[in-house]
């Protein structure tokens, strides 16, 4: 199946998603003598596209950086963390305002010849999804909603494959935009450094579900127990 990552690469069988979602770490170094291959980053980045979005608008968008003075320059709009000039990839993750305007038309047809909706269907989902995406008032919020999906998705792709992975948010929206050029109607949602990880990172813990889950009203206990 296209996208799914069902045969070795580089002699390494992916991991299942339940064993990737458990691995993976925040990495506090990478192993800057290691280079991404760019059969791996091509991969990981077409997983990232496979996540959710309402109306199907993909808002997503990756800018990644690879060349070290650009991921100098980079680091020098994220409070010169480490990791971004360690690690051989960053991938700033912008979530764009308006592809309701600009793309619209080519989902509705690439869905319908795909044979997913009828024409009478893509007429409908043009209507319903300008009318509704005009009418929101924080577009840089809801880019942002459906962005983090995909950069989630985007880090449990890289796990799978044997690629670490660190997300980022200290980091200084306005430079990084001016550093490369990144037109106001993007939100520059979070920076995730990719490439191989000096050593194993422990796994931190985590809340259970009786921490965490609520039954049918906030504040109902969690009687199911833990997984």
């Amino acid at each position: 199946m296209p996208g799914i990552p069902d045969r070795q690469i580089d002699g390494q069988l992916p991991l299942s998603a339940p064993e990737a979602i458990a691995r993976r770490r925040a990495t506090p170094h990478f192993d800057a003598s290691r280079p991404v291959p760019d059969e791996w980053l091509k991969r990981v980045l077409h997983l990232a596209t496979l996540a959710p979005s309402g109306f199907n608008l993909q808002p997503w968008r990756f800018l990644v950086v690879r060349d070290a003075r650009n991921r100098r320059k980079l680091q020098a709009s994220a409070f010169q963390q480490p990791k971004i000039a360690e690690a051989p990839v960053v991938v700033i993750v912008l979530g764009y305002h308006h592809p309701h305007r600009t793309h619209l038309e080519a989902i509705v047809n690439q869905m319908s010849t795909l044979g997913v909706i009828t024409p009478e269907a893509g007429a409908e989902m043009r209507a319903r999804a300008s009318r509704t995406m005009e009418r929101v008032s924080d577009l840089a919020l809801w880019t942002t909603r459906s962005t983090m999906l995909a950069a989630a998705t985007l880090m449990i792709a890289a796990e799978s494959l044997g690629l670490a992975s660190a997300p980022m948010e200290g980091f200084q929206p306005d430079k990084v935009k001016e550093a490369f050029g990144i037109p106001n109607d993007h939100t520059v949602c979070c920076l995730i450094a990719l490439g191989f990880a000096t050593g194993e990172k422990p796994f931190p813990g985590r809340f259970g579900l009786a921490e965490v889950c609520y039954e049918e009203h906030f504040g109902q206990p969690w009687t199911l127990g833990e997984a």
